[in-house]
């Protein structure tokens, strides 16, 4: 084979094996705006919520009541996600279990008797409250699989997410406790002094 010839062939193999790494590394950046759920730093978007006792209007920001200490743990659910309906059956568990950490139950359905319903599975356990779910709202919280966790601090920025299913949101929250209560003690030591 002539010289030249080896030439092209190395400069096309060098030109394919430049173009499968550019690949690899666009793939790599990509997913991890690809992944499910806002990602961590952002705030959750000003969605109003609804009661379901009352059915009245209440903007987001009264949906979490974290502190310093804790974080506010979002469950967001849907009625027509049959995973979601299986968890309802240990969330009056997790409430007792849990029930020093600041737990909400969001249902996101278009309609308010489902929404309902799916509260009554949970045994009204935690407080929930229901967001109009539409297209926009999907855009919005990034979520294409339910039951899904976010984690928000007292700002409502999510500090963690996660999907999860019956069996993996205890080990989530055990996890995220013992996160907690790790940082608590560090927080102390860094108070402003006068």
């Amino acid at each position: 084979m002539p010289i030249w010839q080896q030439s092209m062939l190395t400069l096309w193999l060098g030109i394919a094996i430049l173009f499968i790494l550019l690949v690899r590394l666009w793939r790599l950046s990509h997913r991890e705006f690809a992944e499910e759920g806002l990602l961590p730093g952002f705030a959750m978007p000003p969605i109003p919520v609804y009661s379901l006792t009352t059915g009245e209007a209440q903007p987001f920001a009264t949906v979490y009541e974290a502190t310093e200490e804790r974080h506010t743990i979002l469950f967001v659910v849907d009625y027509g996600c049959t995973f979601c309906r299986e968890m309802m059956a240990i969330v009056p568990r997790i409430a007792k279990t849990y029930s020093h950490m600041p737990i909400k139950l969001i249902i996101m359905d278009e309609n308010a008797e489902q929404a309902r319903m799916m509260w009554s599975l949970a045994g009204r356990a935690l407080p929930a409250v229901r967001v109009v779910s539409d297209i926009e709202v999907v855009k919005k919280w990034r979520i294409h699989r339910f039951p899904f966790v976010y984690v928000i601090n007292e700002q409502g920025v999510v500090v963690a997410r996660q999907s999860v299913n019956k069996g993996k949101v205890e080990h989530f929250l055990d996890q995220l406790l013992e996160r907690e209560n790790k940082i608590v003690p560090r927080r102390s030591r860094y108070e402003v002094k006068n």
